[in-house]
C-alpha cells in the first residue's frame, strides 16, 4: 500500500514536469527574435511614387500623381502645393530601422494587431502598405510592418509629417520674399503711388527711403510703414478662404469684380523684378475679403485687418515725426517765445547762445521728440505757443519753420513751413518750451 502511494506520487512529479516542458518548448517556440540593425527598410524616391494614401485616427486622404503634378484624388480642382508634398514624401526615399522583430505571432503587443494608421505607397510596380502601430516604452519609437510577419522600430516616424487635414497640404497665394519693395500702386478707396527712391534728394534729410509721387511732387513715407503694410499682407489668414473654385459670380458676389481696394506691389529678387496685385472686397453683410492675382482662391479678412487695409492713405504712411533731422547739418535754430526770438548757433560740437556755450541735448531730444498723433489739415485758430526756424547747410531747404498753436488741453496744432501736419501731445510742447528756457534764463 506504502509502495503504491510513492508511485502514484512519482507519477504526479513526472506529469508536472512533462507539462513544464510542454509548456516552455510552446514559448520558446512562439518567442520573437529580436535583432538590432540600422536596416533601410523602404526606399521609394518622389520620382517612383504614382499615388499616395494614408488613414490615421480618422483622417483618410489620397493623392495621386500625373506628369509630376500631384492631385487629390477624389477634387482634382484642389490646389495641392506641390513643394509641401514633395517635402512629405522626401520622409519615404528613405525608411531605417533601429530593431528588427522576425517570427511574430502576436502582433497585439506592437499595436499591429489593429493598426493606428497605414500609409500605402503605389508605384508601375505595385502598393507597399505601411501599417503604423504603438511606441515602444523604451525609446518612444514607432512600430511598423510592412505585412511580412517582421515588425520594425523605426527611427523616423512617418505620421509626424502626416497632413490631418488636406488643408495643410494647399496651395496657398502667399507673399513672395524680396530684395526690394520698388514700389506699391494704390487703387480705389484711395489713389497712391508708393516709390522707393533712397538715393535720391527729395526732401531735406536723407532718412526716408520711400515717397507718395503725386503728379512729379513728392512726399515722404515712413518705411517702416510702407514695408509694414506688405507685413500685413504677409500676416493674413490663409487657412480662412471660401473658395479655390471662384467664378466671376462668386467675384460679383464677394465684392472682388470691383474691389473696395486694390494694390500692385512691384519688387525685386535675385535681381529680377516681378510683381502682384492684391484686391479687397466686401459682400452686402459686410464680410471682407481678398484675392491675389487671378487666382481662383478668395479668402476671408478678419474685420479688424479689412479696416486697416481700406484705410490705407497718405496719412497711414507718412512720417509721425515733425522733423527727422541730422543735428549736424543745423548750422543754427531760432526759437520764438512770447515774442522773444533766442538765436542758437552750431558749430562744431558747441552751440551757443549771444557768444555763450550752453548744453543743447535736451534742446534737441525735446525737438526728435514732436510726433503728429492725429493728422489733420485744420488751419491754426488759437494762440501760437511755440516757434523754430531750423537753418541747414543745404541749398536746396535752407530753413524748416515748425509752429505749434494752442488747441485743446491736451494737444497742439503743429505747421511746418506753413502747412499744417496735425495734432501734437502739448505735453511735448511744454517739454521743448521748457529746454529752451532753462538755457536762455538770464541772457536777456
Amino acid at each position: 500500500m506504502k509502495r503504491t502511494k510513492q508511485l502514484t506520487i512519482l507519477l504526479l512529479i513526472l506529469a508536472v514536469l512533462c507539462l513544464a516542458i510542454v509548456v516552455a518548448t510552446g514559448v520558446e517556440r512562439h518567442m520573437d527574435s529580436i535583432s538590432a540593425t540600422s536596416e533601410e527598410i523602404l526606399a521609394l524616391s518622389a520620382d517612383e511614387l504614382t499615388g499616395i494614401s494614408w488613414t490615421n485616427g480618422e483622417t483618410s486622404l489620397n493623392f495621386t500623381q500625373t506628369d509630376g503634378v500631384w492631385q487629390d484624388a477624389s477634387d482634382g480642382e484642389f490646389p495641392i502645393d506641390q513643394d509641401k508634398m514633395a517635402d512629405l514624401l522626401a520622409h519615404f526615399e528613405s525608411v531605417t530601422a533601429s530593431f528588427i522583430i522576425e517570427d511574430v505571432e502576436d502582433f497585439t503587443q506592437y499595436g499591429l494587431a489593429s493598426p493606428t494608421g497605414t500609409v500605402t505607397l503605389t508605384t508601375a510596380d505595385g502598393e507597399t502598405v505601411l501599417e503604423l502601430g504603438d511606441y515602444s516604452t523604451m525609446d518612444s519609437k514607432r512600430y511598423v510592418t510592412l505585412g511580412t510577419g517582421t515588425v520594425y522600430l523605426i527611427e523616423d516616424d512617418p505620421a509626424e509629417y502626416l497632413a490631418e487635414d488636406r488643408d495643410e497640404l494647399m496651395r496657398q497665394d502667399t507673399i513672395p520674399d524680396y530684395d526690394t519693395l520698388d514700389s506699391i500702386t494704390v487703387e480705389g478707396a484711395a489713389s497712391l503711388a508708393v516709390e522707393y527712391r533712397p538715393d535720391e534728394e527729395l526732401t531735406y534729410t536723407d532718412r526716408y527711403d520711400y515717397y507718395l509721387n503725386q503728379d512729379g511732387s513728392f512726399q515722404a513715407l515712413d518705411t517702416s510703414k510702407v514695408t509694414g503694410l506688405i507685413s500685413t499682407f504677409d500676416g493674413l489668414d490663409r487657412a480662412n478662404y471660401v473658395s479655390y473654385t471662384a467664378t466671376d459670380e462668386d467675384l460679383a458676389q464677394w465684392g472682388l469684380d470691383a474691389p473696395a481696394i486694390q494694390f500692385t506691389v512691384t519688387y525685386t529678387a535675385d535681381d529680377a523684378q516681378s510683381s502682384f496685385v492684391l484686391a479687397f472686397g466686401q459682400d452686402e453683410d459686410g464680410n471682407g475679403y481678398m484675392r491675389m492675382d487671378d487666382s481662383p482662391i478668395v479668402y476671408s479678412v478678419d474685420e479688424e485687418s479689412y479696416e486697416e487695409i481700406t484705410a490705407t492713405d497718405y496719412d497711414a504712411l507718412r512720417p509721425d515725426e515733425v522733423l527727422a533731422l541730422n543735428w549736424d547739418a543745423v548750422t543754427s535754430v531760432d526759437f520764438t517765445l512770447d515774442d522773444t526770438v533766442y538765436t542758437l548757433t552750431h558749430s562744431g560740437d558747441t552751440w551757443t547762445v549771444n557768444d555763450t556755450e550752453v548744453e543743447f541735448d535736451e534742446v534737441s531730444s525735446a525737438v526728435d521728440a514732436l510726433a503728429v498723433s492725429e493728422f489733420n489739415s485744420e488751419e491754426p485758430a488759437k494762440k501760437q505757443e511755440i516757434t523754430f526756424a531750423v537753418h541747414l547747410d543745404n541749398e536746396t531747404w535752407p530753413t524748416l519753420t515748425v509752429a505749434l498753436y494752442q488747441y485743446d488741453g491736451e494737444s497742439c496744432l503743429a505747421t511746418l513751413d506753413g502747412e499744417t501736419l496735425g495734432l501734437v501731445d502739448r505735453s511735448l510742447a511744454v517739454d521743448l518750451t521748457e529746454a529752451v528756457n532753462a538755457i536762455t534764463l538770464g541772457l536777456e
